[in-house]
């Protein structure tokens, strides 16, 4: 009786095999990083000084960057 076929996993391959995957990947990373920055640059714009601003950056990138690693994760 033969053995039957290993089942193929949704595994993705070495860097560069899936290259829509790698692409989308680095646009959810630049969204991130236009999102944090853009809410940094509003807080410092509207206060006038740049440590509100930091942290306000830094706050949106521990929730948003969360939120992306669970996603990407889960992606797996």
């Amino acid at each position: 009786m033969p053995a039957d076929p290993p089942r193929r996993r949704r595994t993705p391959g070495p860097p560069g095999t899936n290259i829509r995957a790698d692409i989308a990947k680095t646009a959810r990373l630049w969204g991130l990083s236009l999102v944090c920055a853009t809410v940094g640059a509003y807080v410092v714009w509207r206060t006038d000084t740049l440590l509100p601003g930091i942290y306000a950056f830094l706050i949106t990138l521990a929730v948003l960057g969360l939120a992306l690693y669970a996603y990407e994760r889960r992606r797996r």
